[in-house]
């Protein structure tokens, strides 16, 4: 079901795509080492919350949104749980920046949520209630236009923090410096 909000004036930036070693768009080998995979999977979040930026700028489709918090959210749970692998300061940084930047899309998700609701609700509802279902759709879809722009903001500091390119470095690199190809350091 497509967003029925109005799309943002403001001009999409060039979202930059960090340098993925190709190990990550490879058929994952049951053979590699645990801190290999644990690379792998987090790199593939990344590449997963990285495809939504686009999605989430232009406002069209509300599962943007949605997938950007859940890319996020697995980044998070994927960093806990392989977090003996790295230096625990890195993790805590990381996985704090992740939260924060997860948290931004928090109420526009909700909003996206009530939007669909009510107009679900709205198409079989009786006279009576359309009005007030009306009303409370065009409320939500206000406030939801409303947080637009702290979404943009959010994109935009992630683009100018460059932490997708230091997220990729990092965990390209450590415990296996998978650009190479795999092996230990």
């Amino acid at each position: 079901m497509p967003d029925n909000t109005i799309s943002s004036a403001a001009e999409m930036p060039q979202f930059s795509m960090p340098d993925f070693p190709s190990l990550v768009s490879a058929q994952p080998d049951p053979a590699w080492p645990l801190g290999q995979w644990c690379q792998y999977i987090l790199l593939r979040y990344m590449q997963d919350l990285l495809a939504q930026r686009e999605v989430v700028w232009r406002n069209e489709q509300v599962e943007g949104v949605h997938q950007i918090r859940v890319a996020a959210r697995r980044l998070r749970t994927a960093l806990q749980t392989f977090h003996a692998l790295w230096e625990p300061a890195q993790v805590r940084k990381h996985s704090r920046y992740l939260a924060e930047f997860a948290d931004t899309f928090g109420v526009a998700r909700d909003l996206d949520v009530m939007i669909i609701y009510l107009d679900s609700q709205l198409h079989g509802a009786h006279r009576e209630r359309r009005a007030a279902l009306n009303w409370m759709l065009e409320s939500k879809r206000r406030l939801r236009l409303a947080q637009q722009p702290e979404l943009e903001e959010a994109l935009r500091r992630l683009e100018a923090d460059e932490y997708p390119r230091r997220f990729v470095e990092l965990f390209s690199s450590k415990p296996f410096d998978i650009r190479s190809g795999g092996g230990q350091p």
